[in-house]
């Protein structure tokens, strides 16, 4: 899913990586990010906040030029969360 809403604040190129009704999960996945050099952004975040119960997950997005390795960080990521839950 690309992105190309530029008018609206929005960087344009960049695609959706993840998105959680838990933001504290989202916020550990950009931690993962940032330690691997791979700049992302949050979208949503306050609507799931003030809506609570609306179907707004927060979405962590990443560049275009991004999107193969943060995908497999991702992936790193939901296995061992899987592994340890």
């Amino acid at each position: 899913m690309s992105c190309r809403m530029a008018k609206w604040g929005y960087s344009q190129d960049m695609k959706l990586v993840f998105s959680s009704p838990n933001s504290t999960e989202v916020g550990l996945l950009q931690g993962q990010l940032e330690v691997a050099a791979i700049p992302s952004e949050w979208r949503n975040e306050a609507a799931a906040q003030v809506l609570i119960g609306a179907p707004f997950d927060t979405e962590l997005w990443v560049e275009d030029a991004d999107y193969p390795a943060a995908l497999e960080l991702v992936r790193a990521w939901r296995t061992a969360a899987n592994a340890e839950g």
